[in-house]
This record gives structure tokens, C-alpha cells and sequence, in this order.
């Protein structure tokens, strides 16, 4: 996608809703005042309400996924920590790539809506047929889906090592109650205890962004089909444009006929000019 450069499209207008921006308000406006739909419109703004409010939640998980790393006993001496913190740095990485793909896709969206507003002045109500034309974001939609599916899979990635780690360290904590055991003749222990607590609690955060990403992935897929509806529009407004018989353009010959009677017709509603009574012929 190619960023916005306009001065309504800069860094403070992408950062507020879509909704109360000059340009969107305006093509609204135009849409609802000439008797257009305007709800193909007021979705993609409402899909990217969402995507914006699902990137603030992986944020907030992510800064717990932190906090609880810090607080983690069991794994200060480790290796599972630092893959964890690794894992964490890729999450802040995709996160923040995804949140400016979200601020170019708003900026482009309203650069769509500030040229479709120049175009219905300068053309006409025609141009509201064809307003998915005016917006290029199908890439910039389907890159953010590709981030999206690398974070799921990094969070996967730290839930399957959260899951060996717990199995690890239940297994270490039944091989050493086992030796207690040995040394006051009781019976070893044989199954490892359940370590579903460790594990769940450990993950929690990692399976919560996970979700999180599957639902922006929704509301980004929801995008897609929205922008491909309009498009279908688009296109069978045209396809219907074409299929109208073209008016037909008089020939010459008929051009010609046609400025005759005019000027026969003009003859004919001509007033009568009075007939000048010859002098001397009086009664």
C-alpha cells in the first residue's frame, strides 16, 4: 500500500477513528444526500475499528506475558526463559508491524475518500457506482493477514515449549520425591502427577493472544469480503451500463431534414405582414 501524504492523512489523523475524519464524514455525506448506500463504506471503517482494538489487546498480552515471565521461579535457571523471551520479542515485533500496516491501511482509506469526493465534484453522482475503485487496500489486507498467521504461529511455537518444560519439570520433581521415597521404604511413585496446572497457567497468556490474533484474522478476512462485494458491485454496475442501447446519433442526412423543418416551421409561425391598401381605390 502506498502511504497517505496529505496533511489529513498524516500521523494525527490516522491515529483517531476513521469516522471523524473530514474526508470520510464528507464522501458520507455525499453518499447518503444522493440517495447511495453508504453501509459497504461504514463496514470497512467498522472491520478496522476492530482490528485497531484487537491489536491493543495482544499488546496488553503480551506486556503480561512479560510480567509473568519475570515472576516464573521455576524457570530462572532455564532454557525454556530465554526461548520464552525470545518468543516474546517476536510477538512485540509482529504486533507493531501490524499496527502500522493498520495506520497505512487507514491512510489509504481516506486518501480513497478524499479522491472520491474530487471526482464526484468534478464528474458527477456516476463516480458513487464504482467507490471500491477508489480504494487500493486488498494488498495492504492480505499482507496483515500474513503477519497475523506468523504471530499465531510463534504463539504455538511457546505453547508447545511451555508444554515440554512443564512435562520436564514434573518429571525431574517425581524422579527426586521417588528417591525421598526409596530412602524410607515406601513404594515408588510410577506415573508422573499431572502437569496440566504448570502448563495452563504458564500458557494462558500465549493461547489469549492466540485467540486474539484468530479474531483480527476474522476481521481482516471480513474486510477482504467486504471490499470484493463492493467490487462485484462496481462491476455489475458497469457490465449494465454496457448492456443499455447506446442512443443512437442522427446521420447527416438527418441532421440536414431536421434543420429544414426547423426553418419551415419558423416560416409558417411567421405573422402575416398587412396588405397596404392601394390609395385612390377608397369607397
Amino acid at each position: 500500500m502506498n502511504s497517505a501524504n496529505t496533511p489529513n492523512s498524516g500521523a494525527g489523523a490516522v491515529s483517531a477513528p476513521l469516522a471523524e475524519n473530514e474526508h470520510v464524514k464528507e464522501l458520507l455525506g455525499i453518499l447518503k444526500d444522493n440517495g447511495k448506500d453508504p453501509t459497504g463504506l461504514t463496514a470497512l471503517l467498522s472491520h478496522v475499528g476492530e482490528m485497531e482494538s484487537f491489536v491493543k489487546l495482544a499488546e496488553n498480552k503480551i506486556a503480561e506475558m512479560k510480567s509473568q515471565l519475570d515472576s516464573m521461579k521455576e524457570i530462572q535457571d532455564h532454557p525454556i526463559k530465554h526461548a520464552l523471551q525470545n518468543a516474546i520479542k517476536a510477538l512485540e515485533a509482529k504486533v507493531a508491524e501490524v499496527k502500522a500496516q493498520i495506520a497505512e491501511l487507514k491512510g489509504n482509506i481516506i486518501e480513497g475518500c478524499k479522491n472520491a469526493v474530487a471526482a464526484f465534484k468534478e464528474k458527477g453522482a456516476s463516480v458513487l457506482d464504482r467507490l471500491s475503485s477508489f480504494f487500493n487496500i486488498k494488498g495492504g489486507l492480505q499482507a496483515i493477514n500474513k503477519n497475523i498467521d506468523a504471530t499465531i504461529r510463534i504463539d504455538d511455537r511457546a505453547i508447545a515449549a511451555i508444554k515440554n518444560f512443564s512435562k520436564e519439570y514434573h518429571e525431574t520433581g517425581r524422579h527426586l520425591k521417588n528417591m525421598g521415597r526409596v530412602l524410607t521404604g515406601k513404594p515408588r511413585i510410577d506415573a508422573a502427577r499431572e502437569s496440566g496446572k504448570l502448563a495452563k497457567a504458564f500458557s494462558a497468556p500465549y493461547r489469549a493472544d492466540r485467540a486474539i490474533q484468530i479474531k483480527l484474522k476474522g476481521a481482516v478476512t471480513a474486510m477482504i469480503v467486504k471490499l470484493e462485494q463492493l467490487e462485484q458491485k462496481t462491476a455489475a454496475k458497469r457490465e449494465e451500463k454496457a448492456a443499455a442501447p447506446a442512443e443512437k446519433k442522427p446521420s447527416l442526412a438527418e441532421k440536414l431534414n431536421a434543420h429544414r423543418e426547423r426553418i419551415k416551421q419558423k416560416d409558417l409561425e411567421r405573422p402575416t405582414p398587412e396588405r397596404v391598401k392601394a390609395q385612390g381605390l377608397e369607397v
